[in-house]
């Protein structure tokens, strides 16, 4: 329900889409209304069932959607077809999208055909907006969901990796790059990968396109590019602006350009009314630029102050150059340019000032760092608030309410762009650099870092992922300069998070501070430490335990300095890397001495917590009495400083120690762990206490649910990319296979598991269970057989692993479900 335009029989608007769009995540047979019409059939004898809040494949704001129910009336639809209902991020739009129908339809047939397609164009033609829109309407096809990769905050092939693997969540896997880590983790999965803004990267994005179509069959790209890739099989579709419309005025109000004008210019000024009297200005303006929908957006926002009629005047005066006759892709960006010309020349002086200032952000910022970072020479605090304020207005900066309440800003690509082109003219470019430089590593030395180890962990992680291209942007640049004190920023960014390699490698911290090793030895003994822990740890998620081992130890030293950030990175890169390369007793060792020096140095913190539950789990698989009494003073701690992810690492620890004692007790921890991580604490945890909640449950006869958690355990591991939890889990399965006398199968994962854990590991007494269920395995199916099946696994590469773990599962709950 809404206003609507009767037009050659037929209605126009805003509602009449929103109609469709609900129509198009619903069910056959049954009947759906919005909030609106509800509203005006409440006081009726028809039940409207609450179904919530959803995003329709509009973008725009979630819609309550209620269920009309009656006698006579099917009910028991499956849920909405809506965009929470599939994987991905596609980000919410502000505005809606108009127009663009047949360009719809052509792009999501092309997809169909092609594996590859891009969308080619001018800057402001609406090739992101289009991109992101054909992602929701063919979101369907997609079992794994649609993803949305903005490549214009990176700077290089290196940058670009990091960008796609934080949008996926994939960590980099041991003994391969990032690029190739990605390429792993898609070679199983049916996704949409929508790669934005490849231009500035063509070479690095056309190799990475090229990999993910030969290597992962089930992923396909939608690029967006002024330029195609020329990649084998890339289907590129030349995006032209919006149709303009005629001269005579004859049909305007159908026409798309002056839609958008419209809808655009309501959305600044309520009282906006396309009549007699403005039409003949509004197609000009349309006219005079080419319907690029940018310029047509950045023009409609003028009429806050402006008639149509003013605003078309100022464009005869301002684009000589857009006259009449065809005009090739180069004039079109100088038509965009100079768009972008004169609204800036619109702008007053302390507007333009904090414009050109805002341009070395990188994605979205907030007004604290803007009103940090831009004043001086003439710019207050309060000037900056009033300037962004009126950048909004007229469309030259976005602004959006987050679900934290607070307003994130963010420049279009063009405009930051040409703002940066400013600051350089102006030859302060590396000033303003160095003061968004300043302002994350302080922001990350004294708010995030700390944060993150504090009881609003989860807020924090929230804000670090914001902010992550902001402070990916002050690592590269600091890092690429000689004077020592931009390089020292640098440093401290990676120092304040260098937690972040041991819970969540996917940020990308970890090959931060292994490209910073050269320069550790300007900074202080604390930051020293630190990045060269999280180098530590980062070759230990690659699986390179020899060189782990060598940068924990360069770390410690004689001691890890007081003040020192992340004090327990180091100790558990030593004590795991010595675990994995088939010594435990010394990895225990080296553990149990941390937690004493911790307890010692840093008392009372999620580091020692966190390095007493390492020791305990560390302790329970050797059969190490120490292991509840560590898991005890784990969580004890845990819960006083209540950081979510110590609290998920030490009940997960807890959990393991009394998983052959006290089953009940057992997994009531483990699920609260597995609870914490899925409220967004460390993704490091939650697959181990997966695996080891499905082998409690498989002993107390939750087969059902004992398969489904050793099933997303697998899939956890691989995601993050560690191959030894990989290993441990697929260790695991062999138990859960065996009892459900699926000997053969067991037989495979007992090969695979011994292609990557050492003897000494499989040996140890926490995999007691696990031993005597491929005991019985060998003695039902016979030596020969067993002995055949295990060297089959034992021979697969990794790629297989996956593929093939994840297989035997799928099958294996599908027929639990059958019977």
């Amino acid at each position: 329900t809404g206003a609507a335009e009767l037009r050659d029989g037929d209605y126009y608007s805003s509602a009449v889409n929103r109609a469709a769009r609900l129509m198009s995540v619903a069910n056959g047979g049954q009947i759906v209304v919005s909030l609106a019409t509800s509203e005006l059939v409440r006081e009726s004898d028809i039940e409207l069932f609450d179904l919530g809040e959803h995003r329709l494949r509009d973008l725009s704001v979630a819609e309550r959607v209620y269920e009309v129910r009656a006698p006579g009336l099917a009910s028991g639809f499956p849920p909405l077809r809506s965009l929470d209902a599939f994987p991905g991020n596609l980000p919410r739009q502000l505005t809606s999208f108009v127009g663009r129908d047949q360009e719809l339809a052509g792009i999501a047939k092309a997809l169909g055909d092609w594996r590859l397609v891009t969308l080619t164009g001018t800057g402001g033609v609406g090739k992101t907006r289009l991109a992101v829109q054909v992602a929701a309407d063919v979101l369907p096809r997609f079992r794994d969901g649609a993803w949305l990769c903005e490549l214009a905050v990176a700077a290089d092939g290196e940058t670009m990796a990091q960008v796609v693997a934080a949008e996926l969540g994939v960590s980099q896997r041991p003994g391969m790059s990032l690029e190739v880590s990605v390429s792993e983790y898609l070679r199983t999965k049916e996704l949409l990968l929508v790669l934005d803004n490849c231009e500035q990267l063509l070479g690095p994005v056309s190799v990475l396109a090229e990999n993910l179509l030969r290597d992962c069959a089930g992923v396909r790209i939608l690029a967006t590019s002024r330029e195609g890739l020329a990649v084998g099989g890339e289907h590129v579709l030349p995006l032209r602006s919006l149709p303009l419309p005629d001269a005579t005025g004859i049909g305007a109000e159908t026409n798309d350009a002056v839609r958008l004008f419209v809808e655009r210019a309501e959305a600044a000024r309520a009282t906006f009314v396309l009549d007699d009297a403005n039409v003949g200005a509004v197609g000009e303006i349309c006219r005079r630029l080419d319907g690029i929908p940018l310029a047509i957006e950045l023009a409609a926002a003028r009429v806050v102050s402006m008639s149509p009629v003013e605003i078309s005047g100022l464009l005869e005066e301002r684009f000589r150059l857009l006259t009449g006759g065809r005009r090739s892709a180069v004039e079109r960006h100088q038509t965009l340019r100079a768009t972008v010309d004169w609204s800036y020349s619109l702008l007053g002086e302390r507007e333009r000032a904090v414009f050109d200032r805002l341009g070395v952000f990188a994605g979205s910022f907030d007004a604290t760092a803007a009103q940090a970072i831009v004043v001086g020479d003439g710019v207050e605090r309060w000037d900056v608030l009033d300037a962004l304020a009126e950048l909004v207005a007229k469309s030259m900066v976005v602004a959006e309410e987050t679900a934290d309440g607070t307003t994130r800003y963010q420049m279009l690509e063009t405009l930051r762009q040409y703002a940066r082109e400013r600051i350089d003219e102006q030859g302060n470019t590396d000033a303003w650099r160095r003061r968004h430089g300043e302002y994350f590593a302080a922001w990350a030395e004294e708010e995030a870092g700390p944060g993150l180890i504090g009881p609003g962990e989860l807020l924090w992680r929230v804000r670090v992922a914001v902010d992550l291209d902001n402070l990916r942007a002050a690592v590269t640049w600091a890092l690429d300069r000689d004077d020592p004190d931009d390089v020292d920023l640098a440093l401290r960014i990676i120092g304040a998070l260098a937690t972040e390699t041991t819970h969540n490698p996917a940020v990308g911290v970890g090959p931060w501070a292994d490209e910073a090793l050269a320069r550790v030895e300007i900074t202080s003994p604390e930051l020293r430490y630190a990045v060269t822990a999280s180098a530590a740890m980062h070759q230990m998620n690659i699986g390179n335990y020899p060189r782990a081992e060598e940068l924990a130890l360069a770390a410690i030293g004689d001691g890890v300095p007081l003040g020192a950030p992340a004090p327990e990175v180091a100790y558990a890169a030593l004590g795991h890397s010595a675990s994995l390369l088939g010594d435990p007793e010394r990895g225990l060792a080296l553990l149990l001495d941390a937690s004493r020096a911790l307890d010692r140095d840093f008392p009372g913190s999620a580091a020692a917590s966190y390095v007493h539950s390492q020791a305990s789990m560390t302790a329970f698989a050797s059969g190490d009495s120490n292991a509840r009494a560590e898991a005890e003073i784990a969580l004890r701690a845990a819960r006083e400083i209540a950081n979510p992810t110590a609290l998920a690492s030490s009940l997960g620890a807890y959990g393991m120690v009394l998983s052959q004692v006290d089953a009940a007790a057992a997994l009531a921890a483990l699920d609260e762990s597995v609870a914490v991580c899925r409220q967004g604490a460390s993704p490091g945890v939650l697959g181990m206490s997966l695996q080891v909640a499905a082998s409690v449950r498989m002993r107390c006869g939750e087969r059902v649910r004992a398969a489904h958690d050793l099933r997303e355990a697998l899939e956890h591991a691989d995601q993050v990319g560690s191959r030894a939890l990989l290993y441990l889990t697929v260790m695991s399965g062999t138990e859960i296979l065996a009892g459900f006398e699926h000997f053969n199968d067991a037989a495979v994962f007992d090969g695979i598991a011994s292609a990557g854990l050492s003897a000494a590991m499989r040996a140890a007494p926490g995999w007691a269970s696990q031993a005597a269920a491929v005991a019985d395995a060998r003695v039902t199916v016979g030596s020969d057989d067993y002995d055949a099946a295990f060297e089959t696994g034992a021979a697969m590469t990794y790629d297989q692993v996956v593929e093939h773990t994840l297989q035997v599962f799928d099958d294996l709950i599908r027929e639990l479900h059958d019977a």
